[in-house]
């Protein structure tokens, strides 16, 4: 039964933001997307909106003058699926986060609770995320965790889904080894503000990474490009990156508009 306080609606696949940083799975799950295809078929054969599957979840983001995104958090695997065959809309539970940090951690969680078992690698993936979004503190005295005291590896181990708490105090040690110092230290003790974490200095630069997801996208489909061949196929194209064009533009000061 669904929760009376669940926020979701029908969003346009077409605006969902597949980053693949969100996805601590190495590697898309084939069969995954082929029976959840054969599913939405099934339900809904002529229909352009999934239905008879539970919602995914996103994270609404929007630049100023640009269309809203929605960056998948939970459900990549059918949000695949229906991109895959043409459907328009599907419904999306709308998930608050408070940082970059704090939506990777989240869609690591996804991953840890439900779904496929996951690769030692990946789990390590989640892990790190963890400790980017400070979790592995409690709240500290004004509510954020920057300051918070460092919980143990048992209770790291049970916001991660369970996972050893002697391989959690290794992947620790190599991974934020100041952290695990202040750890071993601070055992008993009540007082360890002031301490600087590891995750805390990992810097983001939004733009930085979209730019180099954008560029390489681009670069592979003008690799793709160049293998088509009909018209009605090459004036789609040359229509959508108008439609891009002219997004950009708009979003551009007056006197740094570029010509492509």
């Amino acid at each position: 039964m669904r929760r009376p306080d669940l926020t979701t609606k029908h969003i346009p696949i077409a605006d969902l933001l597949f980053d693949t940083n969100t996805q601590i799975r190495e590697k898309t799950k084939v069969k995954v997307v082929r029976a959840y295809k054969q599913a939405m078929r099934e339900y809904a054969p002529d229909g352009d909106v999934v239905v008879g599957f539970p919602p995914i979840k996103v994270a609404e983001t929007q630049a100023k003058g640009a269309r809203k995104v929605y960056t998948i958090i939970d459900g990549w695997h059918r949000a695949t699926a229906a991109y895959h065959l043409g459907k328009r809309l599907i419904e999306a539970e709308l998930v608050q986060v408070s940082s970059r940090e704090d939506l990777l951690w989240q869609a690591s969680q996804a991953n840890l609770l439900h779904g496929e078992k996951l690769t030692v690698k990946e789990k390590r993936g989640a892990f790190r995320n963890y400790l980017k979004a400070l979790q592995h503190r409690h709240p500290g005295p004004k509510g954020g965790r920057a300051n918070g005291k460092i919980k143990s590896a048992r209770q790291m181990a049970l916001d991660l889904g369970g996972i050893d708490h002697k391989t959690i105090l290794r992947w620790l040690k190599a991974d934020a080894p100041r952290t695990y110092a202040q750890l071993m230290k601070s055992r008993g003790e009540e007082d360890d503000v002031g301490f600087v974490d590891e995750a805390s200095d990992y810097l983001w630069d939004p733009d930085a990474h979209h730019r180099q997801e954008v560029i390489a996208l681009l670069q592979q489909a003008k690799n793709s490009a160049r293998m088509v061949m009909g018209e009605p196929a090459l004036s789609a194209i040359a229509n959508e990156l108008s439609s891009l064009q002219r997004e950009i533009s708009k979003r551009l000061p007056k006197e740094s508009t570029t010509d492509f």
